[in-house]
Parts: structure tokens; C-alpha cells; sequence
């Protein structure tokens, strides 16, 4: 959940992933499997915590590291993504120093890497870091990104849907594409307030108790399955989406009170969308009681399910800066 304008008052500047990033070292219905399609799905609103795991390793911080008080040199550079080294796969950050121990010949190794979507290879410098007794490459990475999101609903076989939009790491900007992760309960702690001009954020963390497994990470959220009965089931409603949606009025499911409650909000307007994008819906939040506790949306409800006539149509996913209870969401459609 630590989680991401200017020229037209409404514009989306924050997506609602989480409230802090940081690295990871991280029944009587017909329900097919979520690549397809529910009939029946339970609604979500839960606030869970995930750690989405990166295709390879990812670079920090290229540019003020030192070793043994020496600023050192690499070709390496921050929002790399370091998939090999001397041909071997490299899938946590810990398989690093293993690797060079083994593959390091003199003071460089060949990196197969993806910088800026291609892939490329090079050659950079290894270091002895005496402290740490290991061999590195003078970099920091980290393996996955961590936050808090909300689930939008879950199937009868534990099959979830959840955050709708991307992740994002906050320190390089690399929007993270994989089918690892996990997701854990979280520990929420209270409320930052959106205020016009600011988004707000659930203040929280993970913990450590793992209740499921991401499958997928990508554009429109997480999918993965999860353990049955670790939350109490929502409601069952049809799975609808776009053929679905109206103008007027509807309802979001959250937990950001400290249980899952409906709260008012309008749809204002519903893009016509043919193929999978991103701000299906602009939608605004009506309903006292929750702007009172947020202040509108805020970060950390990226993921809250939006309901119309007893069908989950989509899920929240932006917040606008020029007015904290307005926001954009996502066709459901794309989330499965």
C-alpha cells in the first residue's frame, strides 16, 4: 500500500495502490475458473496486504553506492531489470552474491537485462565488499514491491480479483508484469484524509500471516487464488461489467471503517471501451459517512468494488487531485 496533472482540475494523478512501498526480500453457484468468467462471485472491499514478486531483480539505486568507502562505478543503471548473470537466471535479490561467487572470473560478469522494455546485454564490474564478505555488483535491488490493496470480489473456489490497475515500484517508476506473489493480512493502523489537492492513504502494513498466492500481476490489478474463511464471505452478487453499467447511482464496498460497509456513490459517466483500458468510469462518492473518513478516496481502496442493481460492474482505481471524492474505475470485464 505506499503507493503514485496539471492543465484540467480533475485529473488523476494518484494511482491507488498503496500506502507505502517497500523492497521485498517482500456452494449453490456456478463459478468457472477466473480466467473466465462467474456467474456468482462473493463481493470483496477487504484490505489484504501483497507483495508482487519481479521477473528478475530490479536496480535502486546505481549511483551512490559505496563499497569499503569507495564511490564505485557500473554500468548498471537505476529501474534496470537484471535477468541473468553469466547465463545463470537470477529470480531474488539473495541469488546475486551466490551467483558471482560461483561465475565471477576476474573483476566482471556479462548481465542480461531489460532496460527501458528491451533486453540488452552487458558487461559491468564485480567488488569485493569486506564487510559482507560476499563478491556484488555495487547496486541495490530488490525482487518485488510490497503495499495494501483491496480485494473487488473472490469465487466460490477461492479464486480473487483485486486493486484493478498496475503496480508500480514508487523509487524507479518500473510497473511490475509477473505471475508471482503472495498476498498477507494487513494491519491497519488509521486513515490520512484526502484532501483536495492531496490523496490520503490507509495507514498500514503487511504482516506476516500469508493467506494466498498471486498468479497474476499486470495492467488491470492482481488475480491468484486465496485461503477460504479468512475473511467472512460478502455478499454473492453477480459478476457483471461494462453491458452492465448505467448513469446514476450505485455503491462501493470498503473496509477502510474497520468492517466491510456499502457507501453512495454516483457513476457520472461510463467510456465506450472495445478492447482493455485503463478509466472505464468516472465515479463520485456521495455518501457522508465515508467522506467523513477519507475525505472521498484515498490510497489503499484501489481495488473497492463498485455495485450497481446487485451486479459488481468494476472497481475504484484513481482518485482526481482537484476533488478527492471523485475518481475513475475500471469495467470489471478487464479484470478477469
Amino acid at each position: 500500500m505506499n503507493f503514485r496533472c496539471a492543465a484540467k482540475r480533475f485529473i488523476a494523478a494518484i494511482v491507488i495502490i498503496v500506502a507505502a512501498f517497500m523492497p521485498a526480500t517482500a456452494y449453490p453457484v456456478r463459478a468457472v475458473n477466473y480466467r473466465g468468467c462467474c456467474d456468482y462471485v462473493y463481493v470483496g472491499g477487504e484490505i489484504i496486504g501483497f507483495e508482487a514478486k519481479i521477473d528478475g531483480v530490479l536496480v535502486t539505486d546505481a549511483q551512490s553506492v559505496g563499497v569499503e568507502g569507495w564511490q564505485i562505478k557500473t554500468s548498471l543503471k537505476k529501474g534496470d531489470v537484471i535477468k541473468e548473470i553469466e547465463g545463470e537466471k537470477v529470480a531474488e535479490a539473495s541469488d546475486i552474491p551466490e551467483i558471482l561467487e560461483k561465475r565471477a572470473v576476474g573483476g566482471s560478469v556479462r548481465v542480461l537485462l531489460e532496460r527501458n522494455g528491451c533486453r540488452e546485454e552487458c558487461e559491468t564490474a564485480v567488488y569485493y565488499d569486506c564487510r559482507r564478505d560476499c563478491r556484488v555488483l555495487g547496486v541495490e535491488v530488490k525482487d518485488g514491491v510490497c503495499g495494501l490493496g483491496t480485494v473487488t470480489y473472490t469465487a466460490a473456489g477461492g479464486e480473487f480479483c483485486g486493486l484493478g490497475h498496475e503496480i508500480s515500484d514508487f523509487e524507479t517508476g518500473y510497473t511490475v508484469q509477473s505471475r508471482r506473489g503472495r498476498i498477507f493480512t494487513a494491519a491497519i493502523s488509521g486513515i490520512n484524509k484526502s484532501v483536495n489537492g492531496s490523496a490520503g492513504s490507509v495507514k498500514g502494513y503487511l504482516t506476516h500471516t500469508s493467506i494466498g498466492m498471486i498468479e497474476q500481476c499486470g495492467k488491470f490489478g492482481i488475480r491468484g487464488r486465496m485461503d477460504l474463511g479468512v475473511f467472512e464471505r460478502g455478499d454473492l452478487l453477480r459478476l457483471g461489467g461494462k453491458e452492465d453499467v448505467t448513469m446514476g447511482s450505485a455503491r462501493i464496498c470498503s473496509s477502510v471503517s474497520g468492517k466491510k460497509e456499502y457507501y453512495d456513490i454516483k457513476i457520472i459517466r461510463a467510456f465506450h471501451q472495445s478492447e482493455k483500458k485503463e478509466k472505464s468510469m468516472i465515479i463520485k462518492v456521495v455518501d457522508r459517512r465515508l467522506i467523513e473518513i477519507t475525505g472521498g478516496i484515498i490510497q489503499g481502496m484501489s481495488g473497492s468494488p463498485i455495485v450497481q442493481n446487485g451486479t459488481i460492474v468494476g472497481a475504484i482505481t484513481h482518485v482526481f487531485t482537484g476533488d478527492a471524492t471523485m475518481g475513475y474505475g475500471v469495467y470489471a470485464d478487464w479484470q478477469r
